[in-house]
């Protein structure tokens, strides 16, 4: 009986220090994968030379905003300067390069040949370049104005104001921050580029339209499928190579060689997919008709000739007549609002030559096709004069200046320069 009672009491005591042991090794466990959760969950990773397990890298802590966090920020953030690694004697490593991709929560350590290397990142939010063109605006309001339009969109204005900035490995400039009511992209403010330099003069569309008696060999002014449209967004120019443009009627082409300054993959990965508002005008040559908000509000709208879209979906297209109008300063004769409470189609008048020559989209040496149709004609196009004013002209018989727009994806930030001719701003996406 005392036998059995003892056996019975080792029993319990055994169970109650098993019940212990597992707890404590549970208790450990639990820690040990929490942890390592923190440490490496949803965060692949990226280049660099990997000699050992992700184990191995141990990111010791993690932070927000000067706030600590227990796992990856969701949204578009970015690590700052004060993020860091230390190698294995736990001494800072300024060899090491950190960089972050928000979209897959990817983490990019290079090198990364020492086994025990302990990071420490510190993220914020990534700053678009809408955001940072914003807050330019805050600190120099010379330089830039918002339209007064319906949407109210941030533009640069003046002769030269310092908004170039290196994108496809060359000179582009920002016209602007637009709303999502010129793009179609809901709830995103994108930044607007033009390029620099004219890529050449072609023809904004010559192809032969209509059947039997009504064909017309001088092409049509519908962007959908227009010659010159193809070349920026299908042809030579968005695969950068050589090839034809469009010169002349009946299809007739020239040369046109884009293999230096065509489309890079980093630039086409840059552009937003967005819609272009169509909208065309049939009357503009008084101050009653032909205002830069007048083309504003016709741009955008449903006036078209028979038969065309009112909007197309795509990458790269052209300036608006609006966007030369409302890129004036005004001088000190003539000032801004005096620029634009006068008609765009006499602005080479020589009493208005404060607009003009204060209107950094002006070419004097070639005039610029826009994508604004004459909703009255089938085959006119708006130019901007190389002597200032506002027309338009067959798209197929005159060879025009061509300069592509293109809007940023939002994820496009502003990582360097000041937006200068010999420091543009430089892009990162």
């Amino acid at each position: 009986m005392t036998f059995e009672t003892l056996k019975k009491s080792h029993l319990k005591r055994n169970i109650l220090i098993a019940v212990v042991v597992v707890a404590i090794i549970s208790a450990v466990v639990l820690n040990f994968t929490r942890a390592k959760y923190r440490t490496t969950q949803s965060m692949p990773l990226l280049n660099g030379t990997i000699n050992y397990t992700l184990a191995d890298l141990n990111i010791v802590a993690m932070y927000l905003d000067g706030s600590e966090i227990d796992t990856l920020p969701d949204g578009n953030y970015e690590l700052t300067s004060e993020s860091y690694c230390t190698n294995e004697e736990n001494v800072k490593d300024e060899t090491i390069t950190l960089s972050y991709d928000s979209a897959t929560k990817g983490l990019s350590v290079s090198p990364m040949t020492k086994k025990g290397t302990k990071c420490y990142l510190y993220f914020e939010e990534k700053s678009g370049a809408s955001d940072v063109i914003e807050g330019i605006y805050e600190e120099n309001q010379g330089m830039l104005a918002y339209d007064g339009s319906a949407d109210n969109n941030l533009r640069y204005i003046g002769r030269d104001p310092n908004n170039y900035v290196l994108f496809n490995n060359e000179l582009w400039r920002i016209i602007g921050v637009f709303n999502e009511n010129s793009h179609g992209v809901a709830g995103q403010k994108l930044v607007k580029l033009i390029r620099n330099e004219s890529i050449g003069s072609f023809s904004w569309d010559n192809k032969a339209s209509g059947t039997g008696s009504s064909t017309s060999s001088s092409g049509s002014n519908d962007w959908s499928d227009s010659a010159l449209q193809l070349v920026l967004n299908e042809g030579a120019y968005w695969n950068r190579t050589n090839g034809t443009c469009p010169s002349g009627q009946n299809g007739a082409t020239t040369n046109c060689d884009f293999s230096t300054n065509g489309l890079t993959d980093e630039a086409k990965s840059m552009i937003e997919t967005v819609t272009w508002k169509l909208g065309g005008a049939g009357s503009y040559t008084s101050a009653s008709n032909g205002l830069a908000s007048h083309f504003y509000g016709y741009e955008r709208g449903t006036t078209v000739y028979s038969g065309r879209p009112t909007t197309w979906q795509g990458e790269i297209a052209l300036m608006y007549p609006s966007d030369y109008g409302y890129a004036t300063s005004g001088g000190s004769t003539t000032n801004r609002e005096a620029c634009l409470a006068k008609e765009l189609y006499n602005w080479d008048s020589s009493s208005y030559s404060d607009c003009k020559n204060n209107d950094w989209l002006l070419d004097s040496s070639t005039s610029q096709w826009t994508l604004t149709p004459n909703s009255s004609d089938s085959s006119n196009v708006f130019s901007v004069f190389n002597l200032g004013y506002v027309n338009n002209l067959s798209g197929a018989n005159y060879s025009v200046g061509v300069r592509p727009s293109v809007y940023l994806t939002s994820n496009v930030s502003i990582s360097g320069g000041d937006g200068t001719m010999n420091n543009p701003y430089i892009l990162k996406a």
